[in-house]
C-alpha cells in the first residue's frame, strides 16, 4: 500500500498530539508571563507549545511576536511550537521539571 502525503501528515499530527499529551500543561503566569498570554500552554525542557488559535495572544501579551526565525517557531498540526530562543529559555526557567517531564 502506498502512502499519500495526507497519510504522512495525519500520522505526524497524531504523533505530535501523543507527545503533547505527555507534556506539562501550564498557564502563562507559570512561565512568568502576563496571565492574558495564555491559559493552556504545553512545555518540556526545550519547547513551549500553544494551540495555533491562541498564538496571537501569546505573541501580544507574552512577547513572542519577535520570534520569527523558522528555527525557533514552527506551525504544525494546529499548534505553534517555540524552541531555541532566549525568550523560550527565560520562560522555561520558571518551571520545575523535577517531576520527570519528557524532553
Amino acid at each position: 500500500m502506498t502512502q499519500t502525503i495526507s497519510d504522512v501528515i495525519e500520522q505526524a499530527t497524531d504523533a505530535l498530539q501523543l507527545v503533547i499529551n505527555n507534556m506539562k500543561e501550564v498557564r502563562a503566569y507559570d512561565l512568568g508571563l502576563d496571565s492574558r498570554a495564555g491559559h493552556r500552554l504545553y512545555v518540556d525542557n526545550k519547547h513551549i507549545i500553544v494551540d495555533a488559535r491562541q498564538d496571537r495572544t501569546l505573541q501580544y501579551y507574552g512577547g513572542f511576536e519577535y520570534i520569527k526565525d523558522s528555527e525557533s517557531r514552527l506551525e504544525f498540526g494546529g499548534y505553534v511550537i517555540y524552541k531555541d530562543d532566549s525568550r523560550v529559555t527565560e520562560c522555561l526557567a520558571q518551571i520545575d521539571f523535577s517531576e520527570g517531564v519528557p524532553q
